[in-house]
């Protein structure tokens, strides 16, 4: 008999490095599994299609009958796939979707196989409830506010090579949260990816430590941070700074404009046509096709000031602290704000 394990304890068993074996269909992997799973199907995203029509025409044993002519013959190859993944182990973690018949009968399988079996309870919509009930645990959030531009991003990053805590929202999204912030970038991943990553940091941190982050919308691109997690932003503390708009401006073009984006950024000034305006839109349009980025910049920067500022101030009570920038040096502000992490 396999063992079974709540999703605490079975990702603690992950932990020793034990293999894990997601045996959901390709489509249910792809929409987000548990980081470092192998991917070993029960049913392709075909034949779990088949078995589902099959269960709601003829129920239960309809649904079994259509997955034992389905799988039955692929048996061995499994098997043989499982001993390739397990590197020559004997001994794996593994779950379906809902800890039911797809994992039992791999689990049986591999068993007979000669593997000891260690099943997630509840499969992988278990370890789901784990993640989200993990991400609302109480954490001292210190969130690096301020104006688009600010190098926020880069202070962050060079924070946490330098020792701080600091979850990288953008990052995890692959996407830096304007209408413009997919510019450059690859395809984001999907919300379940992104809040397993996530989970997988929160899950490491010291929380007697400060934890840092950036001021983030709900909505990073076509992720939505799940309100158990956003929570930590909306109430954490605000550390604001603030940097000439002319360095800004400077920043932004070299973020933007120096990798021949224009089709991409002329597409991100469609998003926000509604709020530039029909003039403004129109000539922020001719001077990125007339390569007249630091006016286009310009312009996009009067419609985002304005929106952060509402932002700002709407959480002003938050700010515990306010810091002026004469410099866009990301490594000295980052030293600057280590040194007062233990005051805020």
């Amino acid at each position: 008999m396999p063992y079974l394990h709540d999703a605490e304890e079975f990702l603690r068993l992950r932990a020793t490095g034990l293999p894990l074996l997601d045996v959901r269909s390709p489509a249910e992997f792809a929409k987000g599994h548990i980081p470092g799973a192998y991917n070993l199907p029960v049913f392709s995203d075909e034949e779990r299609a088949a078995v589902g029509i099959a269960h709601a025409r003829g129920g239960n044993e309809a649904a079994v009958r259509v997955g034992l002519e389905l799988a039955g013959p692929q048996l061995a190859g499994k098997l043989d796939v499982a001993r390739r993944l397990a590197r020559d182990g004997r001994e794996v973690l593994m779950h379906c979707r809902r800890g039911g018949m797809r994992s039992g009968s791999m689990a049986w399988l591999l068993e007979t196989g000669g593997f000891v079996v260690h099943l997630l309870a509840g499969g992988y919509k278990a370890y789901r409830t784990h993640v989200r009930a993990a991400l609302q645990r109480p954490a001292r959030v210190l969130v690096l506010s301020g104006m688009t531009g600010c190098g926020k991003t880069d202070i962050l990053q060079v924070m946490a090579r330098t020792g701080s805590q600091v979850i990288d929202l953008e990052g995890l999204a692959g996407h830096r949260g304007s209408a413009f912030g997919g510019v450059g970038l690859p395809a984001q991943p999907g919300n379940e990816a992104v809040e397993n990553a996530l989970y997988e940091q929160w899950a490491r941190l010291d929380f007697s430590r400060p934890v840092w982050m950036e001021d983030e919308s709900r909505r990073i691109g076509t992720v939505t941070l799940c309100e158990e997690f956003f929570s930590h932003i909306e109430g954490g503390r605000l550390v604001l700074v603030t940097l000439p708009v002319s360095l800004r401006i400077r920043r932004l073009v070299r973020m933007y404009a120096d990798g021949g984006y224009d089709a991409a950024l002329l597409r991100g000034v469609e998003r926000i046509a509604s709020r530039l305006g029909s003039e403004t839109c129109r000539n922020c349009a001719e001077a990125v096709k007339e390569g007249r980025y630091t006016d286009a910049v310009s312009m996009i920067l009067s419609y985002y000031d304005k929106a952060y500022a509402h932002q700002i101030e709407r959480r002003a009570e938050n700010i515990v602290q306010r810091i002026t920038l004469e410099d866009d040096d990301p490594e000295k502000t980052a030293y600057l704000l280590t040194a007062l992490e233990t005051t805020l």
